[in-house]
């Protein structure tokens, strides 16, 4: 380890100072920097996220940690990171120095506080060396490899864990994807091709062109295309001409006999009426005939209007004779013979004129290959003869879909569609197609991971044991800082002289009066602020204003691949316990005595390397748990056989020996007449915490879930303990302390305070004299 030259305090610590002093806050927090490219500190435990709290430290601005229950190890791997680089510290120690001393005295780093003496044994401890060049190059390939399975991919939209379960829910609904190696690289829409065209060879239903060649569906494939449509327009167009004539006929060969006749009609309609088609043409004949009278006689007059109106019936105005009466006549005659009644004029003439010719046309072609189609069929029955054309036409587009499945390879795709599936299977089982032709194209050679995760688990076991070593010897020779451990009383004033240091390092800052913590940090040149929320006012609190904390905390996200471990775990006799509802990331085996904690790799997705193949591994064995992570690329490629190696695993450990617990150690029993008047008996105080502590079993107090009677209770036995005229905030510690509250929130300080308020009125009206 190398020692760093260390700046003089910047703007960053006189802002801080300036804040705690009760000074307005910057405008902008100090920016926290990403995460370093490596994990350096000693303790086994300590993450990537304590890690960025050294490189802060190291960097010489202010730090304000919001260390929650990994002060120990925040602190431990702090110290020694601050005293191989050569800078002199001091500590003013809280809940988490007591925690920190042990990790340091497992590291040989017990005389790193001044009041540890230095274990001998450790300094000639002979270490393996150490190959950082090779544990870098093992880092990047597994945070590559890592990088591949849970990173999005290309065309695909889904990471490589995404599409393993994917894969697992298709099998989970019987869709079983084939492997098609050139499903690797089809795009959306060349899925969507594959699934139109299974589809459609799908619901094809039966071929009513079964034994027919191709060639000669190929010469008819036009025809068996066009017809339906044909078809229905000629059904519609009879309609329309049975509207407009009055006439219906029967079949095809009916309108195309009676086509002449309908231009007959339009032609006379260029020179007549359309009156004209329906004038009695007897009675036009005998006013022709008529000889004229005089021209004052009755009879000619009406002779006269007679005429008149006969040649009304023609366009041009001319005269009407006797050659309109026997051309009207005849058309009439031809009419009534045909299509019965009066001639009338058909709009649709022209349109069926034109529509009849190829329907007949493609009749007489798609009877070659289909009998049953008459070539003059019955026009009411043109929907029917439609209807069995178009499945007709659906089955030559059916045998070429059929055909292009084979030719693209498709056929293997085809079978593991089952009977009855849905369009939207059979997208997914084409997604899952191309999900394990990709997973299978892009699984990454070289060794596997496990082997390279264990070998760089190996080399970070020497890097650390090297480097607690080297520091060791530093802390030992003529340059040794060790750390200056002193209170909060004693800041420097007028009389008190303090040495500068480097470093002021601030346990369980949120206890700490914000004044008294300035005082301390004029005589530094960098501060660090270790605690968590507290009521607003505390050094913590005041510091959070100016330099925005950092959170050790590491969430682990949701995970699918739970699911599928559990499951095949829980068929292979093993019982499966999640370790908390709110974090997926792991699963307990246990069977009979033995117990094995799994973690599930697609949970830990957003950690470091480091941190999830040494820090949990460590903090598993910490707790007397055997760990095992499951890695989503062995699970893929053989669930079953993954599941049978844990079941076996976990049967071949040793059971785990549960110690009785043991009730927890309060104060000392208070004398009866040492207790505050009016606050019951000590006895019933002392039984009320202990049952409450005992009921946690090792776990955090919840402040919803705790009585007010044990809070009365722990804040009496702190005013027997500390005396009544204890000030408040000592007598909350104490209370606090006693109940096991760690993290010291709002809603906890207002509680505890509401008590003491209580206690306090609980005792005067005993008539005990309060300050």
């Amino acid at each position: 380890m190398s020692t760093a030259p260390f700046e003089p305090a910047g703007a960053g610590h006189q802002d801080v100072v300036a804040v705690l002093r009760g000074a307005p806050s910057p405008v902008s927090p100090v920016p926290v920097p990403p995460a370093p490219a490596s994990v350096s500190l000693l303790p086994e435990t300590a993450t990537s996220r304590h890690q960025l709290v050294a490189d802060l430290a190291l960097a010489g601005g202010p730090v304000v940690v919001d260390v929650g229950s990994e002060g120990p190890v925040l602190l431990a791997g702090l110290l020694a990171a601050l005293a191989a680089a050569g800078r002199s510290v001091r500590l003013v120690p809280g809940a988490s120095t007591d925690g920190a001393r042990a990790e340091l005295a497992r590291l040989g780093l017990g005389h790193l506080l001044a009041d540890v003496p230095e274990d001998p044994s450790r300094r000639g401890a002979d270490l393996p060396p150490a190959d950082p060049n090779r544990w870098l190059t093992l880092l990047r390939d597994l945070d590559s490899r890592h990088r591949a399975w849970f990173s999005a991919g290309g065309q695909a939209g889904a990471s490589r864990s995404e599409q393993v379960a994917g894969l697992a829910a298709l099998r989970a609904e019987h869709l079983h994807p084939p492997l098609l190696p050139a499903a690797a690289t089809w795009s959306a829409d060349e899925r969507a091709r594959v699934v139109d065209l299974l589809d459609r060879a799908r619901t094809a239903g039966e071929d009513p062109l079964r034994g027919v060649p191709d060639d000669r569906l190929a010469a008819v494939a036009a025809d068996l295309e066009r017809l339906p449509d044909r078809l229905d327009r000629l059904a519609g167009l009879v309609q329309r001409l049975t509207s407009e004539t009055g006439w219906r006929p029967r079949t095809a060969g009916d309108v195309a006999a009676a086509l002449p006749l309908l231009g007959r009609v339009d032609d006379a309609l260029r020179t007549y009426v359309p009156a004209a088609l329906r004038t009695d043409l007897d009675q036009a004949a005998a006013v022709l005939a008529r000889q004229p009278r005089s021209l004052l006689s009755a009879e000619e007059r009406e002779r006269r209007r007679e005429l008149k109106r006969l040649a009304a019936l023609r366009h041009d105005g001319a005269s009407f004779g006797s050659g309109d009466v026997e051309a009207l006549g005849a058309l009439q005659r031809d009419w009534a013979a045909v299509l019965g009644g009066a001639p009338a004029p058909a709009a649709s003439r022209a349109e069926l004129a034109e529509l009849l010719e190829p329907v007949r046309r493609s009749l007489s072609a798609v009877a070659e290959v289909l009998p049953d189609v008459p070539t003059d069929p019955e026009l009411d029955r043109l929907g029917e003869l439609a209807d069995r054309v178009r499945r007709a036409g659906r089955a030559v587009l059916s045998r070429r879909d059929r055909a292009a499945v084979a030719t693209e390879g498709l056929t293997d795709l085809a079978a593991a569609v089952p009977a009855g599936s849905s369009t939207a299977d059979v997208a997914r089982l084409v997604e899952g197609t191309h999900w394990r032709a990709a997973l299978e194209a892009s699984t990454p050679g070289g060794a596997p991971v496990g082997r390279v995760a264990e070998e760089f688990r190996r080399l970070d076991e020497q890097r650390r044991a090297r480097s607690a070593r080297e520091l060791q010897l530093a802390l030992s020779g003529a340059r040794a800082r060790p750390v200056v451990v002193a209170s909060a009383g004693d800041a420097p004033g007028p009389e008190v002289d303090v040495p500068a240091v480097d470093v002021l390092v601030v346990d369980d800052a949120h206890r700490l009066d914000a004044a008294r913590v300035a005082d301390l940090a004029g005589a530094a040149r960098q501060l660090v602020l270790l605690g968590t929320g507290g009521d607003g006012a505390s050094a913590w609190d005041r510091a959070t204003r100016a330099v925005t904390p950092v959170p050790l905390a590491l969430t682990p996200q949701p995970t699918t691949l739970a699911d599928a471990v559990t499951a095949a775990l829980v068929a292979a006799g093993v019982d499966v316990v999640p370790t908390a509802p709110d974090l997926p990331a792991e699963r307990e085996l246990r069977d009979g005595g033995a117990r094995l904690l799994l973690g599930l790799e697609d949970a830990l997705a957003s950690w470091r390397v480091q941190d999830r193949e040494v820090v949990r591994p460590a903090r598993a064995r910490a707790t007397g748990l055997s760990y095992r992570l499951v890695r989503m690329a062995d699970w893929s490629a053989d669930p079953r056989a993954q599941a049978r190696a844990l079941a076996e695993e976990v049967r071949s450990l040793a059971p785990v020996v549960e110690e009785a617990p043991v009730p927890p150690v309060l104060a000392a029993p208070v004398p009866v007449e040492s207790f505050p008047k009016g606050l019951g008996s000590a006895e019933d105080a002392q039984r009320a915490v202990t049952d409450f502590v005992t009921a946690l079993d090792g776990g955090n107090p919840n402040i919803d879930q705790t009585p007010p009677a044990a809070i009365d209770a722990a804040v009496a036995l702190a005013y027997a303990d500390l005396g009544v005229t204890a000030a408040d905030a000592t007598v909350l510690d104490a209370a606090m302390d006693l109940l096991g509250y760690r993290r010291r929130g709002t809603k906890v300080l207002r509680a505890f305070k509401e008590s003491v308020q209580r206690t306090k009125k609980k005792m005067r009206g005993a008539g005990v004299r309060l300050p």
